[in-house]
């Protein structure tokens, strides 16, 4: 009708809402090629780890407001990251502080719901979940990151803040996060204590 010659029909797909914000889209490559994730998490659950209703939740609380079709664009999407997880020669190292796991984002239900999906998806023997106590002064304190480890033997490191999302190559820049996570994982609860303070937590809700 417009006589745009396909032009129109092909922009379709720039139309539909994004998968993830623009400053993260280098970052999720590079999370579907790593075969050694170290993910560190302050006062959230990592992504990886959310269950549908805690992704949902968090995303409902976005400033500004998403709409509905994003939300869900972007809840699909998160679900379909956790895949990566089902993949046995690849190593997932998650550090989560103690804040986060005694935080209930909407009701308890849900909750009890993400503490259980821990215990099950850590369950799994090369994936390993690890609680870091919140009390003292420590490094991580100064805010969550990653550490992708490629195929081909390089690390890379990944910051995100409110409006913004850094991935860092530089040796320098990577090697001081490195050091960064050494120094928060000998605070860390072992992986079977881990376990018992979540079921704890999960026991009384």
């Amino acid at each position: 009708m417009c006589d745009a010659k396909g032009i129109l029909v092909a922009g379709v797909q720039f139309l539909k809402p994004e998968k993830y914000p623009h400053f993260a889209e280098d970052y999720m490559r590079y999370e579907a090629e790593a075969v050694v994730i170290h993910w560190y998490e302050t006062l959230l659950i990592p992504g990886l780890l959310q269950t549908e209703e805690t992704a949902r939740t968090l995303l409902h609380a976005n400033w500004p407001p998403l709409d509905d079709d994003t939300i869900e664009e972007r809840v699909t999407a998160r679900l379909e990251r956790q895949e990566v997880l089902k993949t046995q020669t690849k190593s997932f190292n998650f550090l989560i502080g103690e804040a986060a796991l005694r935080n209930p984002l909407a009701s308890e239900v849900v909750h009890k719901c993400q503490l259980l999906h821990l215990l099950a998806v850590g369950s799994a023997r090369h994936i390993v979940i690890q609680v870091v106590p919140g009390s003292g002064a420590h490094t991580g304190l100064n805010g969550p990151f990653i550490l992708l480890d490629s195929d081909e033997h390089q690390r890379l490191a990944y910051e995100e803040g409110q409006a913004m999302g850094l991935l860092h190559s530089d040796p320098g820049k990577v090697s001081l996060l490195s050091q960064r996570h050494a120094m928060i994982l000998q605070r860390a609860l072992s992986p079977e204590a881990s376990a018992e303070f979540i079921g704890k937590l999960a026991e009384d809700l």
